[in-house]
């Protein structure tokens, strides 16, 4: 999203609880699994959903927006919540949160955003969170976390974390942003829709998820891989954010460094970030190719869940994922 000439990206967050691990668990708060792992099927067949779906719109404040929203409440309270596929929990902003007076509270909870800088986050017990279409969520804690202004601005009070649906209904979400949907699916039976439409994503058994499993509030997250002006790289899967980009300190970005010139402002959950820009750079994400200005964020990212930069709606736009435990797959109109 462009307003007044900066950028928005949000946040993924990491909520690594104050309660220690038990002997013999990691420590590490992401675990990235490897493809084999990310690839395994439900070894069981899983029932019908009942009907889940709910619209995904491209307009804030009677304006055109490039980040899919969707309308819902929390805690009884009207609210436009972004979904964000790098977020990997589900999240309530905190002036949303203190607007309508949810008690929040500090268990050690700690949040990175989309750079993998720290942001400050609290939590909220027994969040009572819903979808218009789709209906409530599990209920439970989530965190609430402090973002810009900007967004505050916008009227975004949360942020759907679209692989955290998987399971309420269904063993599979699909996130199709090209027809503005998100739906509750079969895994086995969509990806044969699927498949027969468009072009993909990334193979069967690419990419690879980054797992929290420390603390009571779990996350999940996506790296898939790509090529940017021919240089490998491995991007976060981030439906929250206008523009893709590298970090800096990447073996792509470095290569890539003499080509940037100057860039306007991005405002991530921790602040503005200034950063420089390769205009008209190529990336490819399995057989979807754009031509796009991709930033080259001054960050070194989140060394916890190992990436070279993020994959956003320039390139997603035209997309359907389809989002299932430990698997993902995606196809795109050319």
């Amino acid at each position: 999203m462009r307003r007044s000439g900066a950028a928005l990206l949000l946040l993924a967050v990491s909520c690594g609880g104050a309660q220690a691990p038990a002997p013999g668990t990691a420590t590490a708060p992401f675990v990235a699994l490897p493809p084999s792992v990310a690839a395994t099927p439900p070894a069981a067949p899983q029932p019908a959903p009942a009907a889940r779906r709910a619209q995904l719109h491209y307009a804030l404040n009677g304006r055109p927006f490039p980040l899919p929203i969707v309308t819902g409440t929390i805690a009884g309270q009207p609210v436009s919540m972004l979904v964000d596929s790098g977020t990997n929990t589900h999240v309530v902003a905190g002036w949303f949160a203190r607007k309508i007076g949810l008690p929040m509270r500090s268990e050690g909870d700690s949040g990175r955003d989309l750079r993998g800088r720290p942001i400050q986050t609290s939590r909220i017990d027994n969040a009572d969170i819903s979808i218009d279409g789709w209906g409530p969520l599990a209920r439970g804690p989530v965190l609430a976390s402090e973002v810009p202004v900007v967004v505050e601005q916008l009227g975004i009070g949360g942020f759907i974390s679209p692989q955290q649906l998987v399971g309420e209904r269904g063993d599979a979400v699909l996130l199709d942003l090209a027809k503005g949907e998100l739906r509750g699916v079969r895994w086995d039976e969509t990806q044969r829709e699927l498949a027969a439409t468009g072009i993909p994503l990334l193979a069967s058994g690419q990419g690879r998820m980054c797992e929290e499993t420390m603390g009571t509030i779990k996350g999940l997250a996506f790296i898939i891989p790509g090529l940017v002006e021919s240089q490998r790289v491995e991007l976060l899967l981030s439906t929250g954010a206008q523009h893709s980009d590298l970090f800096a300190t990447s073996a792509a970005g470095k290569r890539l460094a003499s080509r940037g010139v100057a860039g306007g402002a991005s405002f991530t959950a921790s602040g503005r970030v200034v950063s420089r820009v390769i205009k008209g750079a190529k990336v490819e994400v399995g057989s979807v190719s754009r031509s796009i200005d991709v930033e080259l964020m001054p960050d070194a990212g989140d060394t916890e869940c190992r990436r070279d930069g993020l994959v956003a709606m320039d390139v997603l736009r035209s997309c359907a994922l389809l989002l299932g435990r430990g698997q993902l797959f995606g196809r795109c109109t050319p």
